[in-house]
């Protein structure tokens, strides 16, 4: 299960940020089946996380060893910065940014709130994040992420 935790910016209501980007669920779908969540995961802990555009529904999978929180917090300064250079350096840390604006340019950008859900899947032990991160990107058969992953997307 994954769900908010506390007042938080990512699980809304502490600052300018009133909207939990959190939804409390139990599975998580993908594009043609329905994933199980075995574990109560909230923004302390740390693992794998699939975040959803609220538009197209497409989803990205990332890992983080730091707090959920931490890494999200992440996200939303790469989202925030001016004029920011899709390039080589930073590819992945804008893919959130890159899709919105590939995908969705005539939409206005608006707060990454409002743009994309976050639900944490997984906390595998450390050595297993790269694998764990590699069999939900396929599982889920995110179309978001940018970088090349373990093994290559069956087509």
């Amino acid at each position: 299960m994954s769900g908010p935790c506390r007042p938080c910016t990512l699980c809304g209501n502490h600052g300018k940020h009133k909207k939990s980007m959190m939804p409390c669920v139990s599975q998580i779908m993908g594009k043609n089946k329905t994933f199980p969540l075995n574990q109560t995961l909230t923004c302390p802990n740390h693992g794998i996380y699939v975040t959803t555009c609220v538009i197209c529904h497409e989803q990205y999978v990332g890992q983080t060893k730091n707090k959920f929180s931490m890494r999200w917090s992440s996200h939303r300064g790469n989202w925030n910065r001016p004029n920011c250079e899709f390039d080589e350096n930073n590819k992945d840390k804008v893919a959130l940014l890159r899709r919105f604006s590939e995908s969705h340019g005539d939409v206005s950008k608006p707060p990454i709130h409002e743009a994309y859900t976050v639900i944490f899947v997984e906390e595998p032990n450390s050595p297993s994040l790269e694998i764990c991160e590699d069999k939900w990107y396929h599982r889920l058969d995110a179309q978001i992420n940018i970088q090349n992953l373990i093994l290559p997307r069956e087509r």
